[in-house]
């Protein structure tokens, strides 16, 4: 099979892999199905991360990096965490994920560490807040 090709399981015809029916026989392809945690998570963007409490669920991206030779090389945390509490720069939490230990999750100023090279920039965050289920 050529690579970015699925075949009917029912006919065997060749397709493109983003097909949801087979264009020959009208076959349905299977997809994987979403998490629980997809259909029961909302994701909220915009909030100030000053207003977290102990317990909240966040996840994180981006942060502080570190350019070598033009390469950039990240050095903040990435995934799912749970906040312990919140500090003039920052939040410390622990791993739900990946990182399974305690973290200072940086949210303070702009600045470079001079001795190191270091750009320390904020992390972007979403908080992840239980959706209501209608009965």
């Amino acid at each position: 099979m050529p690579k970015g090709k699925k075949t009917c399981d029912s006919c065997g015809t060749l397709t493109g892999p983003r097909a949801f029916v087979c264009p020959n026989c009208s076959h349905p392809f299977a997809f994987k199905a979403q998490s629980k945690e997809k259909k029961t998570t909302k994701i909220i963007k915009d909030f100030n991360w000053k207003d977290l409490v102990k317990g909240d669920r966040i996840k994180v991206s981006g942060g502080p990096y570190y350019v070598h030779k033009g390469e950039f090389i990240q050095m903040g945390y990435r995934g799912k965490f749970i906040v312990d509490c919140l500090d003039e720069h920052g939040i410390r939490a622990f791993g739900q994920d990946r990182f399974n230990g305690f973290c200072h999750i940086y949210m303070g100023p702009d600045i470079q560490n001079k001795e190191t090279g270091v750009w320390k920039i904020k992390h972007k965050l979403m908080k992840l807040k239980p959706r209501e289920t209608a009965n």
